[in-house]
């Protein structure tokens, strides 16, 4: 994947999903790798039907420069952190399967107390 060096006019910042996708590492991770490396953030507040949502978005050249030592090896990241290490897939495959397992489990008390209530 190649990413341009300069950002497009009026685009100057970008959400966590293409931060993690520069950086290659886990989406839940992008605000520690943020906060680690001095990449600034912004808060955005977005209005809908179910009300106020807050995203964070992250300076795109601050993330290109992070990317860029990311890629000389100037930073290591924990290889956990990683989508493209063992340790990294297998952290996701354990917070999917965590997250699976309370979906059941939550289905699973719905059950119990409709049962018990007739």
């Amino acid at each position: 994947m190649t990413t341009p060096d300069v950002p497009p006019s009026g685009f100057s910042w970008v959400q966590a999903d293409r931060a993690a996708a520069l950086w290659t590492v886990r989406r839940k991770y992008v605000p520690r790798v943020a906060s680690a490396h001095g990449v600034a953030t912004q808060e955005r507040k977005g209005y809908g039907t179910l009300g106020v949502n807050t995203c964070t978005v992250y300076s795109h050249a601050e993330v290109q420069r992070v990317a860029a030592a990311l890629e000389s090896g100037e930073v290591v990241l924990d290889p956990s952190w990683r989508a493209d290490t063992e340790e990294g897939v297998k952290g996701a495959r354990r917070d999917a399967l965590t997250t699976c397992g309370c979906v059941v489990l939550m289905l699973a008390a719905v059950i119990a107390v409709a049962v018990l209530s007739s």
